[in-house]
């Protein structure tokens, strides 16, 4: 971590000026060079990979990841409980194993038929929990990429305003704020499968809170055909065409026992990690970061 950070003040802001302030060349130096990058966390070279070989969007992606752990600590904290394990069963949604062709991971997740005939056995609140946790294990994970996919397959499950997320949009807004700006994950498209027709109006109220990219990236498919047209199919889950060998269920099995397992972890690191704002120098935040400042106590809609 101090090594990041003493060649961050010092200006190097690619991998390249990195190598040349070492004094290496494409001989033998390169060896000396790797072991010095071998004792750099894994998890902050994730920073700069994904902030494209600049240490000054590596330490901007930081700075946001840990004031938004600051901002928003019930996010990144979840006990144990029957309401985690219910979801577990009503919900298959986890990281497939294969890499895509161009470098993608996708995460792909699947509502049961239990979670269909009765919606308001869904926490959303505990899903954008659960969700935020499984980036975190992307991140330190070694051997995952920084580029994504996302797919959610809503056959079994009739969406609506009062049983979507769109319910719960404070948190929404808050997994949003994390997911999109303050972790080095790119997100290559979003993929709906077996979408009703209704997931447009969703879509048109959750757009404002994407990025105009991400916005522009999300796909509905109404069947299963159309989406394995969009995908690479032998990196699909069985179940789906693919031929990674497992059923969707059972590689998220595989997940949620992750997760499960690593709960106290998760909460470990936010204390660990989260911003102490009363030691931040320079004075207010960024309003991109933070909102408009100031604050109103009575809000008219004409």
């Amino acid at each position: 971590m101090r090594r990041v950070w003493n060649f961050a003040s010092q200006g190097f802001n690619s991998v390249d000026t990195i190598i040349l302030f070492l004094g290496a060349n494409e001989g033998t130096d390169y060896d000396q060079c790797v072991r010095v990058a071998a004792d750099w966390d894994p998890w902050l070279i994730r920073f700069l990979v994904g902030g494209k070989n600049s240490l000054q969007r590596a330490k901007e992606y930081l700075e946001k990841y840990c004031t938004s752990r600051a901002r928003n600590p019930d996010l990144f904290t979840q006990q144990p409980s029957p309401v985690v394990e219910q979801l577990f069963v009503l919900i298959k949604s986890g990281v497939l194993p294969m890499v895509t062709p161009q470098g993608t991971r996708m995460v792909m997740s699947r509502f049961t038929k239990e979670l269909g005939e009765d919606a308001s056995k869904m926490d959303w609140g505990v899903y954008f929990k659960l969700s935020c946790h499984m980036v975190e294990l992307f991140l330190a994970s070694e051997g995952h990429p920084v580029d994504a996919e996302i797919c959610v397959d809503l056959e079994h499950y009739s969406v609506s305003l009062s049983n979507s997320f769109v319910a719960n949009l404070s948190m929404f807004k808050q997994l949003i704020e994390v997911t999109q700006g303050s972790v080095p994950l790119h997100y290559k498209v979003v993929h709906l499968l077996n979408a009703p027709a209704i997931i447009k109006t969703v879509i048109a109220m959750v757009r404002p809170f994407l990025k105009d990219k991400l916005g522009e990236r999300i796909i509905v498919h109404e069947n299963n055909e159309s989406f394995e047209k969009c995908v690479h199919k032998a990196c699909l889950p069985s179940d789906y065409g693919g031929q990674s060998g497992k059923t969707l269920a059972q590689m998220c099995d595989d997940w949620h026992l992750i997760i499960h397992s690593n709960m106290p972890w998760f909460n470990a690191r936010q204390k660990r990690l989260a911003a102490d704002e009363t030691k931040r120098v320079g004075g207010k935040p960024r309003q991109d970061d933070f909102g408009v400042e100031g604050s109103f106590r009575k809000l008219t809609v004409d």
